[in-house]
């Protein structure tokens, strides 16, 4: 083939055409392959971070659970962490982070802290039998108040059988609907959403001695709710103006939910909550009276709001963001006449629950309580 022949030229062009058509598409591929591959290790990379970050935010809640919590001990406290379902490791590798600790090949160069390595590094102690420290010692499996009391003579047959603290249940992910005040012209309506949706709860009620109540009180137990005293007043300067102004004013409320249901309830919540404007003089003497006595009250850590009159869109957005950040969380609502935005929302709020999947229950007698300022959280 001479230079310059036809032939020559048609070689020529040919190679021209493959390299100006066929090279491009070859990088292309090479670059192809060489960026999947480099996306792959960022996404590995990227679901490493992910874990790592979730991880992290498990150990977080579980710490800030933790601060609400009262251990005796260093074996208390590990005794109530275990319950978290985090490791040590994580444990240790959390507080070193938030502590700033470096390793240098390998090796810790900071002191570890004695309040974080001693519950991992010696064995737990035999489990806790007695109640906690912050409440009197009660015997267990009896509905008899011990008579080490002032008021062991006031209502001596209004007392429950107790619940050691090793028995109760603090399930991780549960939600437990309360309603208070009830029970009133809402509370069928509400009834019939939780039935809809096989969804149990819990009712502090302010029951009254008319058949209306009764009937409503009854509904309430029949279909599988937990009950719980609220008041009998619902007057707090009356209510909280001694120990045996509560007594009287629960015992009634204790005595109509019994004549009605048959129920000798142990679950109460304090009228305003545990902490409030007006019980300040007599709180730390009615929680050990009725702690004696084995009843355990509830506050909550999720509030709807409804009783500051919370719109349908804020208690639709704020009750599944809250309880979203617990643990576990116990929901404040309320089953009165003026709540009727509470009724509104209640079968949107059921629906996102339960896509979520959470799970939904009554307060049963060995949940732990969830209190402002016991030592449970």
């Amino acid at each position: 083939m001479r230079f310059g022949s036809v032939e020559f030229f048609k070689v020529l062009i040919k190679t021209v055409l493959t390299i100006v058509f066929f090279l491009p598409l070859v990088l292309c591929i090479v670059f192809g392959v060489l960026l999947a591959n480099t996306n792959k290790k960022l996404s590995d990379t990227e679901q490493k971070c992910l874990e790592a970050e979730r991880s992290y935010e498990r150990i977080s809640l579980a710490a800030e659970v933790l601060v609400g919590e009262r251990a005796g001990s260093v074996g208390d406290f590990y005794e109530i962490y275990k319950k978290s379902g985090n490791s040590d490791e994580e444990l240790i590798a959390y507080v070193r982070e938030i502590n700033g600790y470096v390793d240098e090949g390998g090796k810790d160069t900071s002191e570890p802290s004695p309040a974080v390595t001693e519950p991992v590094s010696t064995p737990a102690p035999p489990p806790v039998t007695t109640a906690p420290v912050t409440t009197p010692p009660v015997p267990e499996e009896t509905a008899e108040p011990t008579a080490e009391s002032p008021y062991a003579d006031i209502r001596a047959d209004m007392a429950v059988a107790s619940v050691s603290a090793e028995d109760m249940v603090r399930e991780q992910g549960t939600v437990y609907l309360t309603f208070d005040d009830g029970p009133s012209q809402n509370t069928y309506t509400i009834l019939s959403l939780l039935r809809k949706y096989d969804v149990k709860a819990t009712f502090f009620v302010v029951p009254r001695r008319t058949d209306e109540c009764y009937a409503l009180l009854k509904s309430i137990v029949s279909e599988g709710h937990s009950i719980g005293v609220h008041s009998a007043t619902h007057d707090y300067e009356k209510i909280y103006a001694s120990v045996e102004a509560f007594l009287e004013d629960f015992g009634e409320a204790w005595d109509i939910i019994y004549d009605a249901t048959g129920v000798k309830t142990s679950l109460f919540r304090f009228p305003g909550g545990s902490v409030n404007d007006f019980n300040g003089d007599t709180r730390d003497a009615i929680i050990e009276e009725m702690t004696r006595r084995g009843f355990r009250y509830f506050d909550w850590n999720v509030d709807s709001y409804d009783v500051g009159g919370a719109s349908w869109s804020e208690m639709y957005n704020s009750i599944p963001r809250d309880i979203a950040q617990n643990y576990r969380s116990v929901v404040l609502m309320h089953d009165s006449a003026p709540r009727e935005n509470t009724v509104y929302v209640l079968e949107d709020i059921l629906k996102v629950l339960v896509w979520e999947g959470y799970k939904l229950d009554k307060i049963n007698d060995n949940t732990m309580p969830v209190q402002f300022t016991g030592p449970y959280a």
